[in-house]
C-alpha cells in the first residue's frame, strides 16, 4: 500500500490511528455499523489522494479532514437515498399493483376528470405509462424523446395529477405509499365525483 510519494511511517501512522477514525465516525452517524465501511472509503481516498499532503506534520488535521469529508458525503447520500424512496412509494400510490382495490376504485370517478384538466404532454405521458402499461423506453420512443427526458416527463405529470387530487379529496396512504382510504369532502368537488 505504500507508494513513492508517500513515506512508509505515513501509512503506518494512518493504520495506527484506524481505530479512533472508526469511534469517530461512528458517533457521527444514526447507525454506528456503517462507521467500519466509511472508513474503509476513507483509507480508499487517501490511497488515491497520497500526494495531498504536504506537511508531514499536518498528517492527522489532514487523515480527518478527509474522515469529516466522508461522513458529510454518507449523509447527503442517506438524504438523497430517503428523498428518492419518499417519492417511489408516493408514485406507487397511484397504481394498480401497490393500492388497496377498494380505495382505488373511490379515486376512479375522480381520475378520468383531472386527467383532463392536464396538458396534453402530461395527458400523453400518463396515459402511455401508468394506463397502457407502455414502458418508459417505449414511450420515449413513440413520442420521440429521450429515455430522460420521458422520465422527467413522467414525474412531473404524476406530480400534477397527485397535486390535483389531492385538491379534490383526501386522500390517505398507508407506510409504503400504498392508497389506503379515500375522504370526499361533502360539497362539490371539482372532479364531480
Amino acid at each position: 500500500m505504500t507508494t513513492p510519494t508517500r513515506p512508509t511511517s505515513d501509512l503506518a501512522a494512518i493504520m495506527q490511528m484506524r481505530t479512533r477514525l472508526v469511534a469517530f465516525v461512528a458517533a457521527r452517524l444514526e447507525s454506528p455499523d456503517e462507521a467500519e465501511d466509511i472508513v474503509q472509503e476513507v483509507l480508499a481516498r487517501i490511497s488515491r489522494t497520497a500526494s495531498g499532503l504536504r506537511e508531514a506534520g499536518r498528517l492527522e488535521a489532514w487523515v480527518y479532514q478527509i474522515t469529516r469529508n466522508a461522513v458529510i458525503d454518507h449523509h447527503r447520500a442517506a438524504a438523497a437515498a430517503g428523498r428518492a424512496r419518499a417519492r417511489a412509494a408516493f408514485d406507487r400510490s397511484l397504481t394498480a399493483e401497490a393500492a388497496d382495490p377498494g380505495a382505488l376504485s373511490a379515486l376512479t370517478g375522480c381520475l378520468a376528470p383531472m386527467l383532463a384538466r392536464l396538458s396534453e404532454r402530461d395527458r400523453q405521458a400518463i396515459t402511455l405509462v401508468d394506463c397502457d402499461g407502455v414502458s418508459q423506453t417505449e414511450a420515449a420512443r413513440r413520442l420521440g424523446l429521450s429515455v430522460p427526458g420521458m422520465k422527467s416527463r413522467t414525474q412531473r405529470a404524476r406530480a400534477r395529477l397527485r397535486a390535483l387530487l389531492r385538491a379534490c379529496c383526501q386522500i390517505a396512504v398507508d407506510a409504503r405509499g400504498g392508497v389506503c382510504e379515500v375522504l370526499r369532502p361533502e360539497e362539490p368537488r371539482p372532479c364531480g365525483g
